[in-house]
């Protein structure tokens, strides 16, 4: 999802991001308050299934990961590095998004441990 400005005078968008592990339930909001131009792209298996391949094997990408959601302030870019991300695992994921500028990022682990990047916070509602 992409937002630009805000919905109306003195509210933010406030994106949901589904819980890959509780359909129909959220595991954080985001909030896009005074951020003018902010994406967030979500990439799993909640959805869609074994749908990410692994570049490296040509086959699904076999993870600890559950989702990975990435903000950032284009939509093109968040929706490919949740996906790399995804691909990555958690191990190596979470320093790598730390390493990108202006990205924040929210992990999900298949057993349901949370992990994110330093700057998420200020996003979330």
């Amino acid at each position: 999802m992409q937002v630009l400005g805000a919905p109306g005078a003195g509210r933010p968008w406030r994106i949901g991001v589904s819980d890959p592990l509780r359909p129909g339930g959220l595991v954080a909001v985001v909030s896009a308050a005074g951020a003018g131009r902010l994406a967030v792209a979500t990439s799993g298996t909640a959805e869609r299934g074994a749908h990410i391949v692994d570049p490296r094997t040509g086959r699904s990408a076999v993870t600890d990961l559950a989702a990975v959601t990435v903000v950032a302030p284009s939509l093109t870019w968040a929706d490919c590095w949740a996906t790399a991300a995804f691909a990555m695992g958690s191990r190596r994921a979470l320093p790598w998004l730390e390493s990108l500028p202006g990205v924040e990022a929210l992990l999900v682990t298949a057993t349901d441990e949370p992990h994110w990047t330093t700057g998420l916070g200020a996003h979330l509602d």
